[in-house]
């Protein structure tokens, strides 16, 4: 018997594209005790259409999970439906979450998601389970029944399918025993169809020997089904497509690669939120400053999904641009704390710390916003991990708070672990912060374990299942200070110019650069030590500090805080910053920062390592 159309419908406008990714599973439903149904027009058959119509209302799209809202309606068709019931999604809604274009020539690529047998089907399911396997894609030929029921948009049934019609769909889908599952047998399909789009199609499959063929009332069922399926399955995808884009989103901004500076190691971890919690905006960041400084920064951003990751990387940007300006960090923060309101158009704020360590001062400053405080672990395992004690400020985006953000100081010896973390990996509904705090504690006992060792130990033991946060780790081990540095502290007399002269002729000759760098150095530090001097306006004293890596850096510190400023061309009359103009055009880079005291300026050359003895 030819194949003959039944009811057709058209969904509403509407969505952008999207879906989500999974596998089926088979569902094969109990042995039913009662008769096979009349589904023609009887008081019972209505009544059962009823009761599968209000079933599937409660029962399909319990969840946000594709596999799973397929395999419940292939539960509430079997086995008072069908005989077998498979769900077919277009491969790239399974795959990549959209919805593709039809093809030219109206075939389609499907994927098989779930699979349901009744008891009452003679072929078993065993075969059924390796025709069609769950999972396996398929191309249908646009002459085919099922890419038909797509291309048209309408469900198609057979109440009996003939032996051409079968012979021809099992050689379409390469599988030879097919045959056997669609000769002689009443099909029935049903396009999944949401918001005008086409997302792929139900098949049901009866055995005639046991039940009535498909009928036009089984066609309005069907498609009642369908269109409840449909919209569950599409509001999965459009939910996973979203969690898709800002998991991709947050990770394209989370750093690539951390370059802590020579004599510190470094460890990081990120771990996404449960699927309950979805994506956060949970960050971390490793920010290499000047003088072998280095600034390392853990954020959170309140909220999930695709506002929190875009308003994190818009943070971590500014951090790293504000960082790069070498602004104290409490007026670094203040700056933070501005810019947040501005990154969203609702209402959100964020939590931050940031340390700035300095290995030649061995001392660390951290601020900390509203933020999980830090954790040190001294060198000697005889001395207990501990919280430290950093003044907690407010949240970032408070803008009815205002006020000077406070900083704390302290001294980190050789060895010391300096551990950051947001509330995603101490607190939960389970667990309040105290008590992760406590754990967290308890697990960092060996200060000489390896960070990677440390950074498992610490996800495994702390990180909770279900309804979780996702959560950001950062732990750092403070290293020696560089062997190759030294530094000078001279009063702010004009004498210290020729002190400070010979002072880096003396040092830079020690480390073997070669002399037309000495002498380089040798020139740049006068004019910033001229202009220490001619500006000081104190007793203070003036420190001059110069290390070398792979590259040589000075630092000139002063007592008085103005920001220096090189003058813009050579030939000008104003005197002031032709000193800083010199230094601009012979270093590789140069830069000032303002201290609790006053200020440095320092310059870098590069190209020494090949040259160095």
């Amino acid at each position: 018997m030819a194949g003959q159309a039944a009811t057709s419908f058209s969904g509403t406008p509407g969505a952008p594209d999207g879906a989500a990714v999974g596998t089926g599973g088979e569902k094969r439903t109990p042995r039913h005790a009662a008769p096979p149904h009349d589904w023609h027009d009887t008081a019972d058959s209505v009544r059962l259409r009823l009761a599968l119509l209000n079933r599937a209302s409660e029962e399909i799209g319990t969840t946000l999970d594709l596999v799973r809202t397929a395999e419940e309606l292939v539960g509430i068709a079997i086995p008072d439906f069908a005989d077998t019931t498979w769900v077919l999604l277009q491969e790239r809604v399974v795959t990549h979450h959209e919805i593709p274009a039809p093809f030219k020539d109206g075939g389609a690529r499907v994927r098989r998601l779930a699979l349901g047998v009744s008891d009452k089907d003679p072929l078993p399911v065993e075969f059924w389970l390796s025709t069609l396997p769950i999972g396996e894609t398929a191309v249908c030929p646009p002459a085919s029944p099922f890419a038909r029921c797509m291309a048209e948009r309408r469900s198609l049934f057979f109440p009996i399918v003939p032996d051409e019609l079968a012979r021809r769909t099992a050689e379409d889908f390469g599988r030879p025993d097919f045959l056997r599952a669609m000769a002689g047998r009443s099909l029935l399909l049903s396009p999944l169809m949401a918001r005008g789009r086409v997302l792929g199609l139900l098949a049901f499959n009866r055995d005639p020997a046991a039940r009535a063929e498909f009928c036009g009332r089984d066609v309005e069922l069907a498609d009642n089904l369908a269109r409840r399926t449909a919209l569950c399955i599409d509001n999965a995808r459009l939910y996973n497509l979203e969690k898709s884009q800002a998991l991709t989103l947050q990770s394209s901004l989370l750093p690539k690669r951390v370059q802590p500076p020579p004599g510190m190691e470094v460890a990081h971890r990120y771990v996404p939120g449960s699927d309950v919690a979805e994506v956060g905006g949970d960050w971390f960041d490793v920010i290499p400053l000047s003088g072998g400084r280095v600034a390392l920064v853990v954020g959170d951003v309140m909220g999930h999904g695709m506002q929190a990751a875009t308003v994190m990387g818009q943070l971590r940007t500014a951090v790293r641009t504000l960082a790069r300006l070498d602004l104290p960090v409490t007026e670094l923060m203040g700056h933070l704390d501005a810019l947040v309101p501005d990154m969203a158009d609702s209402y959100i704020f964020a939590t931050c710390i940031i340390a700035v360590h300095d290995p030649e001062a061995r001392t660390c400053e951290i601020v900390r916003a509203g933020h999980v405080p830090p954790v040190i672990v001294h060198p000697d395992p005889s001395v207990k991990p501990r919280v430290e004690d950093v003044p907690p400020n407010r949240p970032l985006g408070l803008g009815f708070v205002s006020g000077p953000f406070e900083s704390w100081t302290l001294d980190l010896p050789e060895g010391s672990l300096l551990v950051l973390c947001t509330d995603g990996l101490v607190e939960s509904k389970n667990r309040d912060i105290g008590d992760g705090l406590h754990l967290l504690l308890e697990n960092l006992g060996d200060p000489e374990a390896g960070l990677e060792e440390i950074c498992d130990t610490l996800t495994r033991t702390l990180v909770m299942e279900g309804d979780r946060d996702d959560l950001a780790l950062l732990v750092a081990r403070i290293g020696r200070a560089p062997s190759r540095s030294a530094s000078w502290e001279l009063p702010a007399e004009s004498y210290a110019v020729r002190e400070a002269r010979h002072f880096v002729r003396q040092q830079a000759g020690s480390w073997g650069l070669p002399e037309d760098t000495v002498e380089t150095a040798e020139l740049l530090v006068s004019e910033l030590a001229t202009n220490a001097v001619k500006h000081a306006g104190g007793p203070g004293p003036i420190e001059i500090r110069l290390s070398y890596d792979d590259r040589l850096t000075c630092e000139v510190a002063d007592q008085v805080g103005a920001e220096p400023r090189p003058a813009m061309l050579p030939d000008e009359l104003e005197e002031n910053g032709r000193g800083l103009f010199l230094v601009s055009e012979l270093s590789a880079e140069w830069g000032s920062r303002r201290t609790s005291t006053g200020k440095v300026v320092w310059f870098a050359l590069e190209g020494l390592v090949a040259a160095a003895a």
